[in-house]
């Protein structure tokens, strides 16, 4: 269970601090409605998204945003966790707010002298920019001219799957997944793969591809150390036996230095591998998938196997950490293989 979060009383004169993240935490509209269903019965991601009608990772995600304010607590129980509200929490919003309107004025004209209104001065534009247009749907001119040869392929490479629309949305979306990469010249290629992986998956997912193989997502944080490793090493043992995607509820910029240097020693090249986003696309594919140290942002889904790797963080750690990091994977790795294809020599 997470610890709790003392709240100050709210008053007046206090620091506007606590009551100003209760109200951000509640002004987007799903929360409230997650405030309003956790205040009948404490529920887990399943049952959120259920009510909700909306995907569970989304769900995870406005979770997340609630127990940092402090609105919510969870506790985990067997393979769930469970969510429960804060009452100290919203008592704490709701006297804040009863205090302003206590202290509220009535039938007062404003006396304060105003000066000629002057337009506010413009803000400076901000210099470089973002060296790709990542932008809201559909594609603009610009991005559609960099990215329209990914589109081309990935639409006849699922010709009689999907639609030229649906591949465009998919390279639209991945573009805003990926734009926080820090190898801003690989972007084009990342995109490009994850959303080739992402298509395949839903492919997969619908009946329309055929797995001939098991399919095994590796899940952490970051997916910049611990899941990356695991994937690469299942590959490097499976030799196509297996297919392996790798995938972080909160993806960085780039993989851990230490960690690419630990998994080089062993000939194994991560410098073309790129942190990705969890989606429901690659865990409805996957027929295992393996969590490590990412809590409950994974959604569950009846008739898949889920295993949780409890490993060390290699984050921040020097590459004698890391190998040991590494090795344990390895052998869990191995054992995994070993069990979803037993007859691998």
């Amino acid at each position: 269970m997470s610890a709790a979060l003392t709240l100050p009383p709210a008053t007046p004169t206090g620091s506007p601090a606590v009551p100003l993240e209760l109200a951000r935490a509640l002004a987007e509209p799903l929360r409230w409605r997650i405030v309003e269903l956790l205040a009948t019965e404490q529920l887990c991601v399943a049952h959120l998204a259920e009510e909700l009608a909306v995907g569970q990772p989304l769900v995870s995600h406005h979770l997340k945003a609630l127990r940092a304010a402090g609105l919510i607590d969870a506790e985990r129980y067997r393979y769930w966790t469970y969510y429960r509200l804060r009452p100290a929490a919203l008592r704490a919003l709701a006297g804040h707010l009863d205090a302003l309107a206590g202290a509220a004025t009535a039938g007062i004209a404003c006396r304060r002298a105003v000066d000629d209104a002057q337009p506010p001065p413009r803000r400076p534009a901000s210099q470089g920019g973002s060296p790709m247009p990542f932008r809201d749907r559909p594609l603009d001119p610009v991005s559609r001219a960099t990215f329209a040869r990914s589109i081309e392929t990935l639409a006849e490479e699922f010709r009689g799957v999907f639609s030229v629309e649906t591949v465009e949305r998919y390279v639209d979306e991945s573009i805003d997944k990926l734009s926080g990469a820090r190898v801003v010249d690989f972007i084009p290629l990342f995109v490009d793969r994850f959303a080739r992986e992402r298509l395949r998956a839903l492919a997969q997912h619908q009946g329309a591809i055929v797995k001939d193989v098991p399919e095994v997502l590796f899940v952490c944080v970051h997916n910049a150390g611990r899941s990356q490793m695991a994937a690469a090493l299942l590959d490097h043992h499976a030799r196509g036996r297996v297919h392996v995607r790798s995938a972080g509820s909160t993806p960085a910029d780039q993989i851990n230095p230490a960690v690419a240097a630990a998994m080089d020693e062993w000939g194994i090249d991560l410098s073309r591998e790129f942190p990705k986003p969890l989606t429901d696309d690659f865990v409805r594919a996957a027929d295992v998938v393996v969590t490590m140290g990412c809590g409950d942002a994974c959604p569950i889904y009846p008739g898949k196997r889920y295993e949780d790797w409890e490993l060390d963080d290699p984050a921040g750690q020097p590459v004698e950490v890391v190998r040991r990091i590494r090795d344990d994977i390895d052998v869990r790795v191995q054992q995994l293989l070993a069990e979803l294809v037993p007859a691998s020599t």
